[in-house]
């Protein structure tokens, strides 16, 4: 074969895919490559790259092959364990999450394309075939075992079968559910939902529900997605949060409530005595101003608003190092601690992701 291409990079595997995540990193960077501080990278897993870049914080798991000519993964990318990304350019967004046995690659150009957004997840057993380019907007999820194909070619095609090598391209806040089939040439626009079991050809108009086999829109604005009244959302708000500690309690957590205010303490861990460490979370459903000014001197962790916070404001509650969440513009601060993770985290479970504040600068 003049152009050969093994399946797994075994060479490097076996030099030094076994190596300690440190050693690994102080190789990648002697070879040119850009590791950002915070890097994890598991036992059994490699990055094989001409022009790599790798963020800040960002994990790799055991066992997982990274290949392409250009691979750029942003700032608190979570890439899980026995996955593989064979691709020849890849960029994927800060904070977005690939879980495990994800495959990308197979047929595909020279110049073929996997581009993911930020802050978006792909799920479980999904296998990806990015021909010519598969491009995802930010804040999409792709569910478990869907298949994504930029080729349909086995037939021959001068009898007459159709081969297609086409792009595909995945908006932004689309949700695509589990065990959907993306076809070559299909277009997902902004904020559609796309139904389990569903085969995707063509164009969903943005906002969207999709589904059926082929999917077609069962519904669109302005019925879907519903339109919420302020009085709705101040009412949502509430209830996830009563729920939130309600799951933070039944967890084992210490949660004691002034007014906005919530102390969590984590209990004490064996005999050991002396007080526990805790956290301080205010929660607003209106003016994030006025609830800031009413702040105490006292060291506040966590400050979870509903409304807009001004950039005035998310400034100065991160000079006092405090991890601020905006729910209506879906950010956070770059900060982090260990209650604001968890908040962040029971939020996901109501579709509410954020993205970090200000968005990471690249050279």
């Amino acid at each position: 074969m003049l152009i050969e291409k093994p399946r797994i990079p075994f060479r490097e595997i076996l030099l030094y895919g076994w190596w300690p995540g440190f050693l690994k990193i102080l190789l990648y960077r002697a070879k040119g490559y850009r590791i950002g501080k915070g890097v994890s990278i598991g036992f059994g897993a490699v990055i094989c790259g001409e022009r790599v870049e790798v963020g800040d914080y960002t994990s790799i798991g055991f066992l997982t092959i990274i290949r392409g000519k250009e691979i750029r993964l942003g700032s608190y990318v979570q890439i899980g364990s026995m996955t593989f990304l064979d691709t020849p350019f890849i960029e994927i967004g800060e904070g977005t999450k690939i879980n495990e046995q994800v495959f990308v690659g197979g047929l595909q150009f020279p110049d073929s394309r996997f581009v993911v957004g930020r802050n978006c997840q792909i799920m479980q057993l999904s296998f990806i075939n990015p021909a010519r380019s598969i491009v995802i907007g930010d804040d999409t999820g792709i569910g478990g075992h869907c298949l994504i194909f930029g080729h349909t070619s086995w037939l021959n095609q001068f009898d007459g079968y159709a081969v297609d090598f086409a792009p595909i391209e995945i908006g932004s806040g689309v949700g695509l559910a589990w065990r959907s089939f993306v076809l070559p040439g299909a277009k997902i626009g902004d904020g559609s939902m796309v139904g389990v079991n569903s085969v995707v050809s063509g164009t969903i108009p943005p906002r969207s529900m999709a589904l059926g086999f082929p999917a077609r829109v069962v519904a669109g604005p302005p019925a879907f997605p519903k339109k919420l009244s302020s009085e709705e959302k101040v009412e949502m708000f509430r209830r996830i949060v009563a729920e939130m500690i309600h799951v933070f309690v039944g967890s084992g957590l210490n949660c004691e409530q002034d007014g906005d205010c919530y102390e969590v303490r984590r209990p004490n861990a064996g005999w050991r005595p002396g007080r526990s460490p805790s956290w301080r979370m205010q929660v607003t459903d209106g003016d994030a101003r006025e609830a800031v000014k009413r702040l105490t001197t006292a060291k506040l962790d966590v400050f979870l608003s509903l409304c807009e916070i001004p950039n005035d404001v998310r400034e100065l509650l991160t000079a006092r190092t405090t991890l601020w969440i905006d729910i209506t513009k879906r950010e956070q601060s770059r900060l982090s601690n260990d209650l604001g993770d968890e908040v962040l985290n029971f939020l996901k479970r109501y579709g509410v992701r954020t993205l970090r504040w200000p968005q990471a600068s690249h050279s």
